[in-house]
Order: structure tokens, then sequence, then C-alpha cells
């Protein structure tokens, strides 16, 4: 439990003042930052979550007045990142873009040497992702229930190209599996763009997709979308129906991306980045960016402890699912 591991305060910085996990008992504040920060990223360059850290490091590093550098660390759905993170120093140079499957590594990655709940603090939500099932051109079905029945009537003689096993797209797909029967062979590739490769070269079937990524394929006609993983269809996909009015919203899922710190970073540290982060998301050209293409943003109650709360719930929900499923894992 997040909550339970250190005090509440109140910090004053620069005219803001916000609630914050406190995570030290210094007094005075040091002026921060003084050089460079790195925003480490679980996911290959090019990927969505490098195209969300690249357009918030750009505003950080005006709000900052220091720059915000991007280290790219794929491997294990990120967990390769986040184990590194955790052993840096804790003195806000170094942060970690976080993602749901680094919250659910006790479950799904038992080798992973971090644990996330005691070697991570939250300093700010940045945004929610939606997913995509794909089909690729030679598919003949374009809609979900027909895909289900092709893949019932040879099972695993199809494959769904995806993220990491443990990922936001797994996840998904199991969930999907569980609820409507669909039968393929699960191929894991690291980050949307060598499976939007393979989609496109005929090698996959099917696919799940963040919709930032497909969107340029879908506009060139060369993917089907069959239905988008949430409770509504999207404003950049409205002819794509949502899993919800198909009759299974249970197998809807967000992605998120959030931005965390190892634990014992100073509470100047955090909550000098926590603003700056909150002000990189109010820019408007960062928003009307986003927006266009699905991306959905915090509420304004985007603090620490709100990203903590939320971290103990959304870890809950997946943990319990996993559990009770014994179906994925990696030991």
């Amino acid at each position: 439990m997040y909550l339970g591991k250190r005090s509440v305060g109140v910090l004053v910085v620069a005219g803001s003042t916000f609630p914050f996990a406190a995570m030290s008992t210094e007094v005075v504040a040091e002026v921060y930052p003084k050089r460079p920060i790195t925003l480490v990223v679980g996911y290959p360059a090019g990927g969505t979550a490098d195209f969300i850290a690249r357009h918030l490091s750009k505003h950080m590093t005006e709000e900052l007045g220091q720059k915000v550098v991007i280290e790219n660390r794929a491997g294990a759905a990120g967990n390769v990142a986040a184990a590194s993170v955790a052993k840096a120093d804790p003195d806000g140079y170094t942060v970690y873009m976080a993602a749901r499957p680094s919250a659910l590594h006790k479950t799904m990655y038992k080798g992973v040497n971090y644990d996330f709940s005691k070697d991570f603090v939250p300093i700010a939500m940045v945004t929610s992702v939606p997913y995509v099932l794909l089909a690729a051109k030679h598919i003949s079905e374009t809609t979900l229930q027909g895909a289900i029945s092709l893949s019932r009537a040879k099972p695993d003689g199809y494959t769904c190209a995806s993220g990491d096993i443990g990922s936001t797209p797994h996840l998904i797909y199991e969930a999907l599996r569980e609820r409507t029967g669909l039968q393929c062979l699960y191929v894991p590739y690291k980050g949307d763009v060598p499976v939007l490769t393979e989609m496109i070269a005929g090698r996959a079937d099917f696919a799940i997709v963040t919709a930032p990524a497909v969107l340029p394929q879908l506009e060139s006609n060369n993917l089907h979308a069959l239905a988008v993983f949430s409770d509504s269809r999207l404003p950049a996909l409205p002819s794509v129906p949502s899993v919800a009015e198909l009759g299974y919203p249970d197998a809807g899922a967000l992605g998120w991306f959030a931005i965390m710190a190892p634990t014992g970073t100073p509470t100047h540290a955090i909550a000098r980045l926590n603003r700056a982060i909150n002000r990189a998301l109010s820019s408007q050209s960062v928003r009307e960016k986003l927006t266009q293409l699905g991306y959905t943003f915090p509420s304004s109650d985007n603090t620490p402890e709100a990203l903590e709360v939320f971290l103990e719930e959304d870890t809950h929900r997946w943990t319990t699912i996993l559990e009770s499923r014994q179906s994925v894992g990696i030991h």
C-alpha cells in the first residue's frame, strides 16, 4: 500500500501550494534543478511512450530551465527501465515514465529485482491511452464478431501481435479472450512499431495497438480497425465501435503513463516536477496534438496523492483479475 509508507504534508514552492506525500524531512528546499534531468522510458524510440515523453520533456525543459533528456531502455514491458531507476540516486535528477506493467510486476514478473510500491513515489499522471483491435488486410472479417467466429473455427490458427507479456495490450487480450472466446496465438513484441511492421507486411493477423500509433495506417487504409477498448467511441475514430457498445464492457481498459521518482527523492524536487508536468499538460499545443490522437488528460487534481490513490485502485483491479485466472506470468 502506497499511502501508509510516508506522511502527508503541504509544501509551498514558488507560489504554488498543494498536498503531497512527503518523501523526506528536509526543512529548507534547495534550488532545483541545477542540471539536466533524465526521464527514463521503458519502451523503444518511436513508440507511444516515447512520443508522449518527448512532447512532455520539451515543455518541461522550458518550465524548469534545465534540459529533460529522454533515455530509452526497452525490455520486459518497461520493467528493465523501472528496475534501473529504482536503484538510481533519489536526488530528483532521474525519473521514470511508468505504465501499468511496472505496477503489476510482482504478479507478472517474479524475477524482477525491485518493488514498485516501495521503491517509487508518485509525481504526476501524464495521460491515458486508448487501444484498438486491428485486423490485417488479408483478413476477410472486418468486425469483432466476425474475427471471433473466424478464430473459433481455427483455434490458434491466427496470431495476435501486441506488446510484451504483462503489458496493457496483453492484459486486454486476455480479458477479450476470456469474455468472447477469441482464439489466437499471442505473439509479444517490444512496442507498437514492430507490431505494425508485422501487420502491414502480412506476417500477423490481428493486433492490439494504441490508437495514436495506428491512426496513420488506418488513414492509409493499410489495416482494419475492429473495435476500440473504451466505454465509448473515440473522436479520432468515430466509425469504430467500442467494445462496450458491442456487449463486452469488461474487456475495455485504457493504458496510462505517469511520472515516478525513486523513493527518498526530496519533497521540493517532487513539487517542482509536479508543477512542471501540469504546466506542460496545460499547454494548448500539447493538448490539441494529443487530443487529436485520442489521448485523455488527468483531472485538475493531478497531485502526487491523487496518482497514489489511482495506482492502488488500478493495481488491485488487475492483480485480482490475474490471480483469479492464473493464466499468465513469468517466473
